[in-house]
Formats: C-alpha cells, sequence, structure tokens
C-alpha cells in the first residue's frame, strides 16, 4: 500500500476516535453541570480541564476567547476552525480522508460518516440550545461507534489498510487516555490544597472513567467508591479493559508484528524498541505504592511517550509526521493532528481536452484509438468521464498491456472534420515523500536481484524514442557523479535536466528522439521526459513514460499546460512508482493528472488513426480547471 493511502486511513481512524472522544467529554461535562448541587461547585470550574482535555487552554485564549462563556467554550470545542481539535476539523478530516481512500473502504462506512458530515454542515452554529449541542454530540459517538463496528464486520483481518485503521485507533485511544488521567490527576492534586470539599475525589475520578466510557465496567469490577489508585490501575494497566492504555499498546505491538510477520526490520526496530520500552515503564511502576504527584510525573512523562509512538509509527511507514509541541515543563500543549490537511487535502479538477481534425479533402473511412481516460489508482479517482465525437459514433474500450484505457471507433461515412472531445472530473490526494526514501540494505538487495530485473525489464531497455549515445550519458554521468542510490540518482538527473534544458515548443516534434533533443538541449516536457528515462535506464533503474495533464494555477512556475504533459516514473523497491517531473524539477504530486503510462510516447499517444484521404491540420485545446480543494 503506498504510504499516502495508509497515511489518509490512519488519521481518518485517529480522527474519528477524537471526535467521538471530544464530544464524550463535553457531554459528560453538561451533564455534570445540570446534576451538581449547590455545593458541588467543582462542576461549574472544570471548564478548564475539558479545555485541556479536547485542545489546549493557551490557545483557547490565544483565539480570543473568554473562560467565564459557556458559549465561547461550546463554540471552541464544537465548531471553531481555529481549534484544529474541534469536532468540526476532526469530522472534516476524518471524511476527507475517508473520501480519498473509498477503494480501500466498505461502502456503508463511507455513507456513514458523509451522512454525518452532511447533517452536521446544516447544524445551525450561531443560534443552538444545549440540547440540541447534546444531540449532537449523541449523533457523533454513534456514529463513530456505528463506523467501528462496520470495520469489524465488514474488513478482512489480514488487510493492511484494516491494520493501519486500527493501529490509528488503538494510539489515538492511549494518548487520550493518558491525557484525561494526566489532567484529572493535576486536578486532583490543586483540588487537594485548595478545598476541603469532601466529595472531589469521588467528582474527579468519576469523570475520568465517564470520560473514557468505562464507568459501568469500573463498577462491575470494583467497589462503588471512586478510589484514585483503583481508578488508575483501571484505566492504566487492565489489559482487558479496550480503552486502558496497556491494551492499546498491546494491540499496537501485536498489529505491527502481523503486519511485519514477526519480523524486526532495519526500519521497524525502532517501532518495537519504542512499545517495547513504554511496555517496561509500566512494569516498573506499581501504581498502588506511589503517590499521585509521583503518579502525575509518571504521565506527564508516559503521554510524552504515547505521542512519540505515534512519530516513530509515522516515520516508519513514510507517513506525514504530524507536528508536536511541548511546553517547558516538557507536557504537550496540543494532542498531535494531521499536519496541513487544508493545503494536503484532495484537489478536483475538471479537464477538457479537445482534438479537431481538418483534412484537406474529404476522408470516406477513419478508425481511431484515444488514451485519454485518467486512471483510479492509490491517489488518483476518476469521478466522471465523457467523450463526444462529431461526426457521431459509438465507443469500444478495452485496457492494453500497460493498463491503459483505449477507446476505439469507426467513422465509415464521409466527412471534412473529426472532432473528439474528452470532459474528465478527477480527484487527487498529495502526498509527498520521495525525499525521505532511505535507501536500506533490503532495497538494494532486492534493486540489484535477478528478479527485480527481469520483472521490470521492459521499463529498463531502450526504445526507440528513449536511445541515448554512450558519449551524451557518460556526458551526465561526469556531472552528476556516480550516484548508488536510485532514488537520489534519479532526483539529481532530474535537477540536471531542468537546469540544462530550455522549454521551446518551436524546437522539436513528435517524432524528434532522445539523442537528438539532447543534443539540441531544448524541447518540450516529451523529449525531456524520453531524455531522463535514457539516462536512468541506463543505469538499469526501471522507469516509465508517463502522459496526463499538468494544472498551473495563478503565479505558479510550473509549465507544460498547454496539451498533454508528461513526466517520468521510477520504481523504488518496497516503495512503488514514483512520480518525478523534469520539466519541472519536482516530484509529480497534485498538480499531476494521470491518463496512461508506458516505455515511451509511442505506448501513451494521446489519439492515433487511420483514414482515407489527403493531409490534414490539427488544433489541440486542453483546459485543466481546479473545481474543489
Amino acid at each position: 500500500m503506498l504510504s499516502r493511502v495508509a497515511d489518509s486511513l490512519f488519521w481518518m481512524s485517529r480522527n474519528i476516535e477524537r471526535a467521538e472522544n471530544n464530544a464524550r467529554a463535553l457531554s459528560v461535562q453538561l451533564i455534570q453541570i445540570l446534576e451538581a448541587s449547590d455545593e458541588e461547585t467543582l462542576a461549574n470550574q472544570d471548564w478548564e480541564v475539558v479545555l485541556e482535555i479536547c485542545g489546549s487552554l493557551e490557545e483557547f485564549e490565544r483565539a480570543g476567547y473568554v473562560l467565564s462563556s459557556e458559549k465561547d467554550i461550546i463554540e471552541y470545542l464544537v465548531f471553531s476552525t481555529a481549534n484544529q481539535n474541534s469536532i468540526t476539523n476532526c469530522v472534516s478530516s476524518a471524511r476527507e480522508n475517508a473520501r480519498t481512500t473509498r477503494d480501500h473502504l466498505p461502502d456503508d462506512l463511507w455513507e456513514a460518516w458523509n451522512d454525518f458530515f452532511l447533517y452536521f454542515q446544516d447544524f445551525n452554529t450561531t443560534e443552538w440550545t444545549k440540547d440540541e449541542i447534546q444531540g449532537l454530540l449523541k449523533r457523533i459517538k454513534l456514529t463513530a461507534l456505528t463506523v467501528q463496528g462496520i470495520v469489524e464486520s465488514s474488513m478482512p483481518r489480514g488487510g493492511v489498510a484494516y491494520r493501519f485503521i486500527k493501529i490509528g485507533k488503538w494510539l489515538e485511544r492511549a494518548e487520550k487516555t493518558t491525557r484525561i488521567l494526566n489532567v484529572v490527576c493535576n486536578n486532583t492534586i490543586i483540588a487537594d490544597k485548595k478545598h476541603n470539599f469532601q466529595g472531589k475525589n469521588y467528582y474527579y475520578w468519576r469523570s475520568a472513567l465517564q470520560l473514557v466510557n468505562g464507568y459501568e465496567a469500573f463498577l462491575k469490577q470494583n467497589p462503588p467508591h471512586m478510589n484514585p489508585k483503583a481508578v488508575l490501575s483501571f484505566l492504566i494497566s487492565n489489559e482487558a479493559f479496550p480503552r486502558s492504555i496497556l491494551y492499546c499498546i498491546n494491540h499496537v505491538r501485536q498489529a505491527v508484528s502481523e503486519m511485519e510477520n514477526g519480523k524486526v526490520s532495519h526500519y521497524s526496530w525502532k517501532m518495537y524498541a519504542s512499545l517495547d520500552h513504554l511496555a517496561e515503564e509500566f512494569n516498573k511502576v506499581k501504581i498502588n505504592e506511589v503517590d499521585l504527584t509521583e503518579l502525575s510525573e509518571f504521565l506527564d512523562t508516559f503521554q510524552n511517550r504515547c505521542n512519540e509512538i505515534g512519530v516513530i509509527f509515522s516515520k516508519t511507514y513514510y507517513l506525514i509526521e504530524p507536528d508536536i509541541e511541548f511546553k517547558k515543563n516538557n507536557k504537550q500543549i496540543f494532542q498531535n493532528q494531521q499536519p496541513n490537511m487544508e493545503s494536503r487535502s484532495s484537489m478536483k479538477y475538471q479537464i477538457i481536452h479537445t482534438n479537431r481534425f481538418d483534412y484537406e479533402s474529404p476522408v470516406n473511412q477513419s478508425m481511431n484509438a484515444i488514451r485519454l481516460k485518467p486512471r483510479t489508482d492509490e491517489c488518483q479517482r476518476l469521478l466522471s468521464y465523457r467523450t463526444d465525437i462529431l461526426p457521431s459514433s459509438l465507443t469500444k474500450e478495452h485496457l492494453d498491456l500497460w493498463g491503459n484505457h483505449v477507446e476505439t471507433f469507426f467513422i465509415p461515412e464521409q466527412h471534412h472534420h473529426l472532432e473528439v472531445t474528452t470532459t474528465s472530473i478527477v480527484s487527487i490526494q498529495k502526498s509527498p515523500f520521495i525525499h525521505r526514501v532511505e535507501y536500506s540494505p533490503e532495497m538494494r538487495a532486492i534493486f540489484h536481484s535477478n528478479l527485480f530485473h527481469n520483472h521490470y525489464l521492459s521499463f529498463i531497455n531502450e526504445t526507440e524514442y528513449t536511445y541515448l549515445k554512450p558519449g551524451q550519458i557518460e556526458e551526465v554521468i561526469n556531472e552528476v557523479g556516480e550516484i548508488e542510490n536510485p532514488v537520489e540518482f534519479s532526483i539529481a538527473i532530474m535537477k540536471y535536466l531542468h537546469e540544462r534544458f530550455t522549454y521551446n515548443g518551436d524546437a522539436t516534434h513528435v517524432n524528434t528522439k532522445a539523442h537528438e533533443s539532447f543534443e539540441l538541449k531544448n524541447g518540450v516536457c516529451q523529449d525531456i521526459t524520453h531524455v531522463m528515462l535514457g539516462i536512468v535506464r541506463a543505469k538499469s533503474i526501471p522507469a516509465r513514460y508517463v502522459s496526463g495533464y499538468l494544472y498551473v494555477g495563478e503565479n505558479s512556475a510550473l509549465v507544460g499546460d498547454s496539451a498533454t504533459h508528461a513526466w517520468v516514473e521510477i520504481m523504488v523497491p518496497g516503495i512503488g512508482w514514483v512520480g518525478l517531473d523534469p520539466t519541472n524539477n519536482v516530484e509529480a504530486l497534485e498538480n499531476h493528472i494521470r491518463v496512461g503510462t508506458g516505455r515511451d510516447y509511442a505506448d501513451v499517444s494521446p489519439l492515433q488513426g487511420v483514414y482515407r484521404g489527403g493531409g490534414h491540420t490539427l488544433d489541440v485545446k486542453v483546459a485543466v480547471t481546479l473545481i474543489d480543494q
């Protein structure tokens, strides 16, 4: 599975769990305020506790909200886009990640969460009552539980998607339970110093159990009085309660072990070590033998350990690392969140591509094949596609040897013009990561193996379009140097060509070969791509030609959007095909819309055909429009 998909599944799961946890925390607080007696004043003072559990008191005040206003607090926790962990942000993030990975999810999961998202969108965020807020919170909790049930009842247990979803949930639960215990423990210590209220321990520790939905489970195993040590032991080290920290961490380790087939690799040993180290810390701490102050210090450290595991997990599987911010006392300000979600969300494009042939004399018959239908894969989703042909003709579709969609059509009657217009709507998810790929010993062994070489032989051999003279290849190698790492070498070649070549549409034509454009140091994206293919293939790096479209927004330095665009994809062992655009010296990401792949341009030519008649002229128009972000 590509890391961009794993990243989305991981954070979808975490944000669904976070939305439920934060909804539960706010719901518990609202109920306790209603149930509190005149003497039980602590309930009205606990908004600070809820803010620290669900977000950050410091960020709340920085955003201009007032702690004395319940309306401000509820708005910040539920509706504020300034609070990265608000319920609305968690719901939106989970929905966006689910949308971009729908091929890996049960349809029921998407429908359940999307239905709630649409309901949430229609909720009146300016005029509401506490009863309406409670109804909203109840629906959040029920929807999150429904989604968990769908995952358990519909997804294969051995699938990578299932494991990433479960690991995301368990890591989120472990962090949240630790955060709740940390905040409650600190406030209990403060309450001991400030109040002589006899029920304070009962009140705080009952709240801790209710916040993790463990009150009933605790009472079934313990006497009905809130002994702090008993509550802490239950929520930290109970191996049977599904929200205890130990339960969550054990299941994370089990899922990682299953994903790695029980092996410890060069890239996963830190993950195993951090989980084992956390388990050792559990065994060292005897909860019943330490006071609350020592437990508070332990929970401070433990909370950071949980967050570090999340970061190590992201690094291990090339997920995007979250930003972690710590206070001076080593306590985290914010729960880590999927970074830059706004800039990493899917981009939706409409592409209108028109090819018009004007013939010098009437054409009696023509047979044509077009490759203009964008692909659907792990990072790109084709939402709609239509072909309009004049004169009218039916099309037949098939997949060619390289997996490209090919539409063929035949026009028997006489015609003076042929116009083919395709309209596509495509959604693409960003995920830059090639610069973070480490060339491990395992990757090196695979790269130099005969099995790998033979499997990708079609993308290693030179073609008529990609052939370069030995002296030309030697010239490039002398410039960039000998680089063993194929990823670093490919990136260096991309940069070299970008700096040496001038983008010039008049210098070459559709049949120009790589060795010809290399001498000119001029050409379009097709020429530069062919040259890069010739160089990297000379180093036995599997590389393929990609045809598609390029979106160039306002004030963008990208070039190549006048017609179809071309770039290179290299095969990275253990990772998959990764796109590099030598025309623009960038990794092929959200601006690059993939249509076809092959050995060179000949395999992905947008329109090919034969006809009976004289010469012709061709006019091509391509319009790529951003319709949603």
